[in-house]
């Protein structure tokens, strides 16, 4: 019945998060959308693992979306599991990070970190399974 999920994020300049994705973790761009002198639209990949992003403007362009006055409500918040934090926080130098590397009460070590468009991702490395 569902075939994939995959998040739509929407931010004021796409540019900064692609240079993000591609740079620090190896994803690739499969869709690019321009709007004007810019990126309005993009689809990023690795591994099977998808995220989009989208421009404010672009989402607004259309006065009769019933979406358009939420996309700037908040920030999302991403999951991601990672093999190996250690690698992941390597890969991390330099970004914002919300919250450094710290255990969780369910077993998992964990690193927050805010990317380039405002949302939030949890890095964690989740523990053996039993």
């Amino acid at each position: 019945m569902i075939n994939r999920s995959t998040p739509i994020l929407h931010v004021a300049s796409v540019e900064p998060c692609v240079k993000f994705w591609t740079e620090r973790f190896g994803f690739k761009a499969t869709i690019e959308v321009p709007e004007g002198d810019h990126i309005g639209f993009v689809a990023l990949e690795k591994n099977g693992i998808e995220l989009m992003y989208q421009t404010y403007s672009g989402m607004k362009a259309d006065p009769k979306n019933p979406l358009a006055d939420a996309v700037e409500k908040g920030p999302s918040f991403l999951f991601m599991e990672v093999p190996d934090i250690q690698e992941t926080i390597h890969a991390l130098n330099g970004a914002e990070i919300v919250q450094g590397l710290h255990d969780t009460f369910y077993g998992s070590k964990e690193v927050v970190a805010k990317e380039p468009g405002g949302h939030y991702v949890i890095f964690s490395q989740l523990p053996p399974a039993k």
